[in-house]
């Protein structure tokens, strides 16, 4: 059937449904014009009017017959045939009703099961960070550890020594103790480098977010950013509260800006509450570790691929850098190689095996 044709007979299927009276009028008037056609061409050829008339209804195969095509033609013999089915199934489920309720369930269970399945799938696999050119945001992974985690020194090469990236952002998680003055309480945070949010594009939706120049050694930028979420629950939406200075570990920080509604972070699992500059990472961890190349103080690094570099010309770079870290400080490093991965599963790490889990979890549901 053409395109034009399938047009047509959608809405005449639909008439057929509800206007089943008028389409069979319709039908029979169409035909008996037909046979009056034919019925004059037989005349015309000398017969009696019975013979004209009989020898048209065998050209046309009988009436009968002619109608039952244009009715499945037009679509009207398969809606009555679904109408005739939904209503014997509605008998015999009527007649059965634990069957229809097990029935019921069942159908309720499954749909409720690909839904949930689907969800998670679309969160987990499908949907990328929402970040903006989500695309080329990669994560530096350990090839031959499958982990993440980098020493601040060593992040401080990978962003300044690599020609692959636009730049690269680093950032953990920690749990540390607000008091504003009010309810105080435990809160996730993400401990980020100065430069996190221009990496990743992140404008503010309230306020301003820290960067890189308000970094000026330890402690040096006493700065916090909200989620979205946290400062809708936590201050109700207060725009003032921009400025205003509470105690994070007992120790004053400045409220500098809101985070977009949409922006969630960097990973999939532990959204924080709320965003403050690595630097400070004494004041809230209550250790500084942040000049010792053995410790891992960087759970993960990331950043936006140059236009024009793969990923593979981006890992071989990366790879160069860790040649140069093996050889310039062998006690603190071992065979060092690096691949790139998508960051919202934590890399290969968390990436494949739940990928597959969920891929089979979505198998098993349907």
């Amino acid at each position: 059937m053409r395109i034009e044709q399938w047009f047509y007979a959608v809405p005449l299927r639909f008439r057929s449904l509800f206007r089943r009276r008028r389409v069979e009028q319709e039908l029979d008037a169409e035909l008996q014009y037909h046979l009056e056609r034919k019925t004059e061409e037989f005349l015309a050829q000398g017969l009696t009017p019975g013979q004209a008339r009989q020898a048209a209804l065998r050209a046309m195969d009988g009436l009968a017959q002619r109608k039952e095509e244009c009715r499945d033609t037009r679509g009207i013999n398969a809606i009555e045939n679904m109408v005739r089915d939904i209503r014997y199934s509605l008998r015999l489920l009527a007649r059965s009703p634990s069957f229809t309720l097990v029935a019921i369930f069942t159908l309720a269970l499954a749909i409720a099961a690909n839904a949930v399945v689907f969800g998670v799938s679309n969160g987990l696999i499908l949907r990328p960070l929402n970040v903006p050119q989500a695309q080329s945001l990669y994560g530096i992974e350990h090839g031959n550890e499958h982990n993440m985690w980098e020493s601040y020194p060593d992040y401080l090469d990978l962003r300044d020594r690599n020609r692959s990236f636009d730049d690269l952002a680093g950032f953990s998680i920690d749990e540390a103790g607000l008091d504003s003055g009010e309810n105080p309480s435990r809160a996730w945070i993400y401990s980020v480098t100065g430069n996190y949010f221009d990496v990743l594009r992140i404008q503010p939706y309230l306020g301003r977010v820290f960067h890189g120049s308000d970094e000026h050694g330890p402690n040096s930028a006493p700065y916090i950013v909200l989620s979205h979420a946290y400062w809708h629950v936590h201050f109700q939406d207060d725009r003032a509260v921009v400025g205003r200075v509470v105690l994070l570990n007992k120790h004053p920080y400045t409220i500098v800006g809101v985070a977009p509604p949409e922006f969630h972070g960097t990973l999939v699992f532990g959204i924080p509450d709320f965003f403050v500059p690595m630097v400070n990472q004494e004041q809230i961890e209550g250790k500084n570790t942040l000049a010792a190349r053995a410790t891992h103080s960087v759970f993960m690094t990331l950043g936006h691929l140059k236009a024009g570099a793969t990923p593979e010309q981006a890992a071989a770079d990366l790879n160069s850098i860790g040649a140069y870290l093996e050889k310039t400080y062998p006690k603190d490093h071992g065979a060092t190689s690096f691949v790139l991965a998508r960051p919202n599963l934590y890399g290969n790490l968390l990436g494949s095996p739940l990928r597959a889990f969920v891929s089979g979890l979505m198998l098993l549901a349907g």
